[in-house]
Parts: C-alpha cells; sequence; structure tokens
C-alpha cells in the first residue's frame, strides 16, 4: 500500500514535470545558436546548411529560442541563382512575372520552419544575405512564431538602381551603377523615380517603356520628365510579383518585432489563410546606399482572421502599398447537384499563389458584382479541393440565385481587423494603407510622398479585393504630398472611403466611418483632402486640409456629420 506521504510526493513529482512540459512547449529553457549548426557570421562562407540544419531542429523541437549573433549570413540556392539568371538574361521576356507568378509555381524556400511550435528567432543585429531569388523566411503551419531583429538582403538586389543623366524632349538617360551587366534583354518591366521636390515618389512611373542599352549600363528610356528631375534617383525592378521575403501561411499568433526588410523580388511579407500577426518596429527600408527597397508592396495579408496589428513601424520606397488587407470575391462558375463550382478570376490570382478554400462552417455572402451590395450570407456545409487545383467546389445551407453568374462570393469568417497605429511611409508608389475589411482602426501615423491616396478604404472589383468597411477609425494622422499619381482615387491627397464597382449610383455600402483630428497637406493639384462615397453614418470632424480644391468630395452617402 502506498502512504499519504508517498501520494503528496509523487503528485509534486508529477506537478513539476507536466510544468517542466509546459515551460518547454512555452519556449522556455531550450536555446541553441546557428553557430552550433557550423553558422559563423562575417566569415564570407556559405552558411545555407548549417541554418536549414538549425530551422530543422527548430520545426522538430517545440518551444526552441534560435539565436543568430550579429553578423552577416550567406544565404545562396543553386536553384534560386538559376531562376535568377533566367529572369536577368531574358528568358522569362520583358514581363517575368507572367512566368513565375502563377498558381503553384516551383520555388525555393530559404530558410523553412514548416509546422514550429513556439520557436522564436532572436536575430538582433543578424543579416540574411540571399543569393538567388527565393522566399527567405517561411512560416508556415506554424502557432506562437517570433522572429525578432532578423535584416532580410540580397547580394544582388532584384532591381537595378541609377540615376538621370540626360532629358530630351521624348526621352530621358540613367546611368545605372555597376552592380550588373544591363542587356536589352534585361526585363525592365517598370521605371520608379524619386522626386525631390514632393521628397516621395515620381507620380507617374513608366511601364514597359522602349529603351535602348548603351555600354557602360546607361539606358535611354522613351518617356517625358520634366527638366527639374534631372539627377533624380531611378530604380527598374526586374520583375513584380514573387514570392515574399516573409511568409505567414496557415499560421497562428505569429510575431515580426524589429525585423528589416531591404529589398525582396516581390513583396515584403505577405500573409495568407493565418491568424493573428502582431508587427512591431518593422522597417522596410532601402540598404544603404539606396533610394528604393522591395519591388511591390511592403506587406500584404488575405484571407486571414483575428487582428493584424502594426506598431511603430517604418516603410520607404517600396513599389506598391505599405499594407493591403482584403478577403476574395470568387466568381461562381457552375452550380450542379448542390455544387457551387468558385473561380478566382484576380489578376495574379491569389498573392501565394495557393487557393483560398473556404472551411466548413464558414460564413460566405452572396454579393451582387455590378454592385457589391450583398443580398444574402450562407454557410458553408461542404468543401471539395485537392492538390494543387485553383478552383475549389463548396455546398452551402441554401440555393444560390438562378442568375449565380450575377454573383459573388464572399468569405467573411476569413476577414480581419486591422490595426495601423505609430508607423511612418516615406515615399511610394500607390497608397500607403489599404484596408478591405472591418473593424479598422489607422491611427498616430505619418505619410508622406506616396503617389495614390495615403489610406484608401475600399473593395476593388478589378482586383476581386473585398470588403467594404464597418466600424473604421481614422485619427490623428499627418499626411503631406501624396495622392497625385499612381493609385490617387477621385483626386484625394489624404483619405478616400470608396467603392470600385461597375455601377455605383445610389449604393451605401461603408457603414460607421470616424475621421477625425487629421492633418492632410496636398501639394495644391489634388482635387480634395478627403474623398467619402458609397457610405451612411459618417462622421469627419476637426480635420485640417490645405492645398486641395476641396475639404471633402462626396457622392452617395447618407447620414454624413462635417465639422
Amino acid at each position: 500500500m502506498i502512504g499519504k506521504k508517498m501520494l503528496v510526493a509523487c503528485a509534486a513529482i508529477l506537478s513539476l514535470s507536466v510544468a517542466a512540459a509546459a515551460d518547454e512547449v512555452k519556449g522556455e529553457g531550450r536555446t541553441i545558436s546557428v553557430v552550433d549548426f557550423g553558422a559563423k557570421p562575417d566569415d564570407g562562407k556559405d552558411d545555407t546548411k548549417a541554418l536549414r540544419r538549425a530551422a530543422e531542429y527548430c520545426r522538430e523541437n517545440a518551444g526552441t529560442t534560435l539565436v543568430m549573433p550579429a553578423g552577416e549570413y550567406r544565404l545562396r540556392d543553386a536553384e534560386a541563382e538559376r531562376l535568377e539568371n533566367e529572369v536577368m538574361s531574358g528568358k522569362m521576356g520583358q514581363h517575368p512575372e507572367g512566368t513565375i507568378f502563377k498558381p503553384y509555381y516551383p520555388y525555393v524556400s530559404g530558410l523553412n520552419f514548416d509546422g514550429s511550435v513556439n520557436t522564436t528567432i532572436e536575430a538582433r543585429g543578424a543579416v540574411l544575405m540571399c543569393e538567388g531569388w527565393m522566399e527567405p523566411l517561411s512560416i508556415v503551419g506554424s502557432t506562437y512564431f517570433t522572429v525578432r531583429g532578423l535584416t532580410i538582403d540580397y547580394k544582388r538586389k532584384p532591381f537595378s538602381e541609377g540615376r538621370v543623366c540626360a532629358i530630351d524632349a521624348e526621352t530621358f538617360t540613367v546611368q545605372f551603377g555597376q552592380e550588373r551587366t544591363l542587356t536589352m534583354d534585361t526585363p525592365f518591366p517598370r521605371v520608379m523615380l524619386w522626386d525631390n521636390e514632393i521628397s516621395g515618389i515620381y507620380r507617374n512611373p513608366f511601364y514597359f517603356a522602349r529603351k535602348e542599352v548603351l555600354p557602360g549600363n546607361k539606358v535611354i528610356f522613351k518617356g517625358k520628365l520634366p527638366d527639374y528631375m534631372m539627377d533624380a534617383p531611378v530604380a527598374t525592378p526586374h520583375s513584380f510579383h514573387f514570392r515574399p521575403a516573409i511568409l505567414v501561411w496557415r499560421s497562428t499568433n505569429t510575431k515580426i518585432e524589429n525585423v528589416t526588410i531591404h529589398s525582396q523580388c516581390g513583396m515584403g511579407i505577405v500573409g495568407f489563410d493565418s491568424k493573428d500577426v502582431t508587427i512591431k518596429g518593422l522597417s522596410i527600408i532601402p540598404a544603404e546606399g539606396y533610394t528604393f527597397s522591395t519591388n511591390t508592396d511592403a506587406t500584404h495579408f488575405a484571407c486571414c482572421e483575428g487582428t493584424i496589428s502594426f506598431d511603430g513601424c517604418m516603410f520607404r520606397g517600396q513599389g506598391d502599398d505599405a499594407t493591403n488587407v482584403h478577403g476574395y470575391y470568387h466568381d461562381i462558375a457552375a452550380v450542379e447537384d448542390g455544387w457551387a463550382t468558385l473561380v478566382l478570376k484576380a489578376p495574379t490570382y491569389t498573392h501565394i499563389q495557393v487557393a483560398d478554400v473556404p472551411r466548413v462552417g464558414d460564413k460566405m455572402e452572396i454579393v451582387r458584382i455590378s454592385t457589391l451590395a450583398v443580398e444574402d450570407v450562407a454557410e458553408v456545409t461542404d468543401v471539395q479541393h485537392e492538390g494543387e487545383q485553383v478552383d475549389v467546389k463548396v455546398k452551402l445551407n441554401c440555393d444560390l440565385p438562378a442568375d449565380y453568374d450575377k454573383y459573388y462570393l464572399f468569405n467573411i469568417s476569413k476577414l480581419p481587423r486591422l490595426e495601423f497605429r505609430r508607423s511612418t511611409v516615406w515615399g511610394n508608389l500607390a497608397r500607403c494603407v489599404l484596408a478591405k475589411t472591418r473593424g479598422v482602426v489607422i491611427e498616430d501615423n505619418i505619410f508622406r510622398g506616396s503617389t495614390g491616396t495615403a489610406i484608401h478604404v475600399g473593395a476593388e472589383s478589378v482586383w476581386k479585393e473585398g470588403t467594404h468597411a464597418q466600424d473604421l477609425l481614422i485619427q490623428r494622422n499627418i499626411i503631406v504630398n501624396c495622392g497625385l499619381g499612381a493609385g490617387c482615387q477621385y483626386g484625394a491627397s489624404g483619405i478616400a472611403v470608396v467603392i470600385g464597382a461597375p455601377d455605383t449610383e445610389n449604393t451605401k455600402l461603408h457603414d460607421g466611418v470616424k475621421i477625425l483630428d487629421n492633418t492632410i497637406i496636398g501639394t495644391g493639384e489634388n482635387t480634395c483632402g478627403i474623398s467619402v462615397r458609397n457610405a451612411r453614418n459618417i462622421e469627419v470632424k476637426r480635420n485640417r486640409v490645405e492645398g486641395c480644391g476641396l475639404t471633402i468630395e462626396t457622392k452617395s452617402v447618407e447620414n454624413l456629420v462635417v465639422e
């Protein structure tokens, strides 16, 4: 017979064992260094195998803290370098995105943390210098994953930089650096310039401009520039979208803290089908000696849940929005035996090139295509999707309209809240914050020199990205010299709450919007500081607007209060 004291002792030991196991899963007490696997910073050697062994250890051991001592680490991959060389040699043509950014196109994952549990990367001062076009950090199927202090950059930038050295009536000439030899086969899908007069991106980039490549990396582009753009910095990304620097996919509770991304052959961070992403102190900014950063969006989140939160971040010189948060409008291609076939007709499909697959129990709005008005809500009762299929079949708990081809299905169960606070966006193509979700707070930020309207709230049917806003607060932001070119909404410099649909007459979709205490300083050419359309229950109070024709422009608005 076991005595009472023995039982108490056994219980205590069991309790300690359980607590120890819990602590281990939380990531307490298990710390390793990449040095233990053979990676040494600043020694000039290839660290790829060692870093991948360290990532494998994290995948296999829950609760690991992986330390990367300060310094530069080489991450190179032969397949990634092959892709880069093929793009740069012109094998993919002048528009490589059309080849390399397709559903399920193969790519290289630099460091793969697939399935990691309670993993932390402590990398203050560590630089991951990539060689070859890849996805440097893949956070897939992970829970409680934190990356802190890491810098991601490329030895050979996925763009070329130079300066305007001549301006003629119909052309301008750029002297590029000597990082690589440029030829007529090198893809130049876009030419971006920095405009010192507004301290931001020049209002209109040049797409697929006719060119003549001269010896010494001088390139003459067809296009008109004003004389004041002489000596302006220029960047030509050699492709638009490809893989992001950091992928967050099918993951929960991801934290990205004090991370820096200097360049990427695509977006900086892409989140997809994930829940709760917290981003603090992120810097997507040019490397030292450069003016431009990522080829496309700094960050982009689609089909997520929970909260996407930004705080104290810095964005500069990226080739598209600082962030874009949305879900997808799916066309209904067929209805047969109770199954609806969903097709995503977005121009570039999803931004990680895998299908957006609903789950049983998800709620889907039935949305009229012409107006983007919601006409009913259905629940998913069954799903069919396998492997690399691009289309998805669903069963719903209700019948679809007989003219189903006139409707989208939109999954509101994959629609996160967005918090964007105390951050700076300085000089980028398109918008600073693009919000197509519900439950949004954008406050205490500084936006300067973006070609588009600084804050754009609204669905875009061309991109199949939605939805309209509910419960939106925009307050205490400072917006300067925005909205002169690409991405400008109805001439608005500062804020646009609008709908992009074939028919916007008299529809009122946005509901519950507060625009308070913002300062908007236009360039003198903006039509308005604020544009509000297709909305109800709007408060626009105590905003200071200068350098714009109108303070506020409205259309199809109900219950608007302006002070």
